[in-house]
């Protein structure tokens, strides 16, 4: 399919009235048989990328999604001295030591938001991470289709590479047994190490990028961006928030649900849809959409959809070493960005969806995997057939 843009009226009015958020869809859920791309929400919606909600999400408390931590605990009093004078002189010093080890390590910690990890001086270092932002500047806008297409294929962003390696490290918590609070600290831990990984090519770039509150629901939520049904995890614009269902795993292959970074990825992937939206590639992709074919739509919603599963797959690799990632990590990974494929999950070969074939999925996951220059990402420069 020939992708067509659409070349810019003179004196074109930009549409600046209309709703550019794109609803949640389900993870894992085959499309509806010649279902449209996804709708816009309501016009009204629009007004909340130019004045974003409020400054926290209702019944959390401010810096939700980090490790809950607290006053540390009394730490243990050095054995009294001895008439020994040396022994006294060895007793304190292995009191200060470990008081110096632990003090380092709780540093670390609250620096890192609990993304922080590594120990070779050598891989690029996250510090200072900062709480999760729950009033966030206004996501840029495109003023003309125009400039949307120049933020779409020569977004500053794409002259920047990701460290690799960065020190980083991800535990692994198995989400199928985890609790709301592991899975929020959990979540808390990954955001501030996405974070970390992209902080720094985004502001290089110029682009502001406020860390993301992950919300974990149990129940069929209400969003700025619409209803979403549990079995899911999605970005939403309108509040700039990533939002995880605790029983994500249930909707995911059997063989990988409880395998190391397999729900991370789906997080990173989310993550990846926040960079969109925060460079105006986002905005700017769903407005070429809206004034699209249903064909050339599709194309439009696919672009962006596998650029996400290619920025995923950078995050994976600049934490990797770090984190331990095996060869069999990179498999199931793979594993599932094929089994997400809009023709995998109808059962129907070269299905024509919204999110791209299981191949052309990995194959961008892929590409994100095995390298650090962003500009690799950059779909929207690519074949109609590479993003099929």
């Amino acid at each position: 399919m020939t992708q067509n843009w659409g070349a810019p009226i003179p004196g074109q009015q930009w549409p600046g009235n209309q709703g550019w958020n794109r609803q949640p869809t389900a993870w894992g859920a085959p499309p509806a048989p010649g279902m449209p791309p996804q709708q816009p929400t309501p016009a009204y919606q629009y007004a909340q990328f130019l004045n974003p909600p409020p400054t926290q999400a209702p019944g959390f408390p401010p810096g939700y999604g980090q490790p809950p931590y607290g006053v540390p605990g009394v730490f243990p009093q050095p054995p009294k001295p001895r008439k020994n004078p040396l022994l006294a002189v060895i007793g304190g010093g292995v009191f200060v030591l470990i008081l110096g080890f632990f003090l380092i390590a709780l540093v670390n910690y609250l620096n890192g938001g609990g993304g922080g990890g590594g120990n070779d001086p050598t891989y690029h270092q996250v510090n200072n991470v900062p709480a999760p932002d729950y009033n966030p500047p206004a996501i840029p806008i495109p003023k003309t289709y125009e400039q949307a297409t120049n933020w779409l294929r020569q977004n500053p962003i794409y002259n920047q590479s990701v460290p690799v390696p960065t020190n980083c490290t991800v535990a692994h918590v198995d989400p199928t047994t985890a609790s709301n609070a592991e899975l929020e600290e959990h979540l808390g831990q990954l955001t501030a190490c996405l974070w970390g990984v992209w902080e720094g090519p985004m502001t290089e770039a110029g682009f502001k990028l406020p860390r993301p509150p992950a919300t974990v629901y149990s129940a069929k939520i209400t969003t700025p961006c619409g209803e979403a049904d549990t079995g899911n995890a999605f970005y939403c614009a309108a509040d700039q928030h990533i939002y995880y269902a605790s029983d994500l795993p249930r909707i995911l292959p059997t063989k990988i649900r409880t395998k190391p970074f397999v729900t991370d990825a789906v997080m990173a992937h989310e993550f990846g849809h926040a960079l969109q939206a925060r460079t105006g590639i986002l905005v700017a992709g769903n407005a070429w959409e809206q004034k699209s074919t249903k064909a050339d739509a599709r194309v439009f919603s696919r672009r962006l959809e596998v650029q996400a599963d290619c920025m995923a797959g950078m995050w994976v690799n600049a934490v990797s070493k770090a984190s331990n990632v095996t060869d069999a990590d990179i498999d199931n990974l793979k594993f599932l960005f094929n089994s997400i494929g809009d023709d995998v999950l109808t059962g129907k070969p070269n299905y024509d969806g919204d999110h791209g074939l299981g191949k052309n999925r990995q194959a961008w996951a892929t590409i994100g995997l095995d390298n650090s220059q962003i500009g690799k990402c950059n779909t929207y420069v690519a074949p109609a057939s590479e993003v099929r």
